[in-house]
């Protein structure tokens, strides 16, 4: 897996001080926000896939329309909110070149880029912040591109005393830094307790210096100015780069409402380790230090769901607490309240180069458009975490799977399901080769079945009562169990305006204390 994870990496001033009170407007706003705890009952869109930066090229893809893809995600606003999702992950805001999906970061303190102008950048943003509905940004600072070559950074300025010092530019004369000294290079120090051997050296681009304050500060300049911009959490891309603990200091500085980390696919032990390195409650101890941690991406999770394709559905009950980090109990700690769990995203399924042919290794989907999609949204839309819906398969799949995932959506609202939600899985189902559980929400039971029929299992076989069908699919149902058993009930759109903050530029931003 680890070889396909970094394909599309293979791809392609300091600052001035400011007035008090522009610092008074930026932070004031920053103080309204905290990184989630536990039982977060919000669902999350991914806001994009791979080839969405081709969008509005039309002089390189003109069979994509002359719309740029941040004005198509603004176009759908209205359809996110109507369909219960509470955040929206975009893809990364900083200028990476004229034609890039954005993960060769050039110039962090410019916000126009290839999905859109500066002007749709924000409008965007605004549209989804008074439809109440969160922006997520996707955040690249494990690497830097350089703006022409190797490592001419602009914007912010940086010399090679940001790259690691280990980085293969100092070794490679094609870099022209080679002479450098050694002695200014960028101390890195990236020995962390959880991953053997360091943290992850990236060959294609440069390797960012964590530990130089300077880069630190204009990091943190850079996601303080999205903060302004109106993004209120992060997805933070590749984090096995560098030390959780530099996540734990920027989350503190920006204070975002979520975060969501990336780490290498199939390490799922070291990735309960860099959990606990990201708490901005460091000096916690068990639970608390999780309750102040980033989230990660459940891909064990995702990789057990591909059972769901040759009909194992006795593999969803794991080792009897269910499946990826949702079934975690590991150091009796409640990992699932840390788990985003997903079916697809952009780097997992079919996609394409530039040219149109698929890429090696991305020939095909993880789930075909049929039952394997359906069942596999019915397990992460019903259970514990926060799950994450891929754009291509609420928008672009059909209205038919639309409709399936947003009445599985309407039904974990309903029941009010977090993502720490308690579960308890179903041992009768089992024994008849289909798997069932029971999923404890805030304001009342859910209850889904995956593979079989009613004839295996229903609510009733387990002696529950006084529920109602909520959404059915191929080989799949889902159950609310509600006080009083009123009939079925309805979600309706968000009715909370978020505020739509005055953008800074990142230049004209002092970030506070660490």
């Amino acid at each position: 897996m680890k070889r396909i994870l970094f394909t599309r990496w293979e791809l392609t001033r300091r600052a001035k001080p400011i007035a008090a009170a522009v610092l008074a407007v930026v932070f004031a706003t920053s103080c309204l926000f905290a990184q989630a705890g536990f039982d977060d009952n919000r669902v999350m869109l991914q806001g994009f896939y791979w080839e969405s930066y081709r969008f509005g090229h039309t002089d390189k893809f003109p069979t994509m329309g002359s719309k740029h893809w941040y004005e198509m995600v603004q176009d759908k606003v209205p359809d996110i909110d109507s369909a219960g999702f509470d955040l929206v992950w975009l893809p990364p805001p900083a200028y990476a070149g004229d034609l890039s999906a954005g993960y060769n970061p050039k110039q962090y303190f410019r916000l126009d880029n290839s999905y859109g102008s500066f002007d749709q950048h924000r409008s965007v943003v605004a549209a989804l912040l008074t439809h109440g509905i969160e922006p997520i940004a996707d955040i690249v600072i494990n690497h830097r591109d350089g703006t022409t070559g190797w490592a001419d950074f602009t914007n912010p300025d940086w010399g090679p005393w940001s790259i690691c010092q280990d980085d293969e530019a100092f070794s490679n004369p094609d870099s022209g830094i080679t002479k450098f000294p050694v002695s200014q290079r960028g101390q890195c120090e990236e020995q962390v307790d959880y991953r053997p051997g360091g943290t992850y050296a990236y060959p294609s681009f440069r390797d960012i210096a964590h530990p130089d304050p300077r880069v630190r500060a204009d990091i943190e300049r850079y996601l303080l100015s999205l903060k302004s911009l109106g993004y209120r959490g992060w997805r933070f891309d590749m984090v096995h780069g560098y030390a959780g603990k530099w996540i734990a200091v920027y989350n503190r500085v920006t204070k975002p409402t979520f975060s969501v980390g990336e780490y290498d696919w199939d390490k799922h032990s070291q990735q309960r380790g860099w959990i606990k390195a990201t708490s901005v409650n460091s000096d916690a101890q068990g639970v608390e230090i999780l309750r102040g941690s980033s989230d990660v991406f459940d891909f064990t999770t995702q990789f057990s769901l591909k059972l769901i394709d040759a009909g194992n559905y006795t593999s969803l009950y794991g080792f009897g607490n269910g499946i990826g980090m949702v079934g975690d109990s590991s150091e009796g700690l409640p990992w699932k309240n840390r788990a985003v769990t997903f079916v697809e995203n952009h780097d997992t399924g079919y996609r394409t180069n530039e040219d149109g042919t698929p890429e090696p290794g991305h020939q095909f989907d993880s789930f075909a458009n049929n039952w394997q999609v359906e069942q596999a949204y019915a397990q992460i839309l019903t259970h514990p975490g926060v799950p994450c819906v891929y754009w291509k398969h609420f928008f672009e799949w059909g209205p038919d799977l639309q409709n399936k995932i947003k009445a599985i959506i309407n039904a974990r609202k309903i029941a009010d399901i977090t993502s720490g939600s308690e579960i308890d899985l179903q041992e009768n189902a089992k024994n008849l080769g289909v798997y069932a559980a029971r999923v404890v929400g805030r304001k009342g039971e859910l209850y889904v079945r995956i593979g079989g029929s009613d004839q295996q299992w229903q609510p009733s076989a387990s002696g529950y009562s006084d529920y109602r069908e909520y959404a059915q699919g191929a080989g799949w149902k889902v159950w609310v169990k509600l006080p009083g058993n009123p009939q079925v009930a309805h979600i309706s759109a968000h009715g909370t305006v978020l505020p739509v903050p005055e953008y800074q530029p990142a230049g004209k931003i002092n970030p506070p204390p660490e």
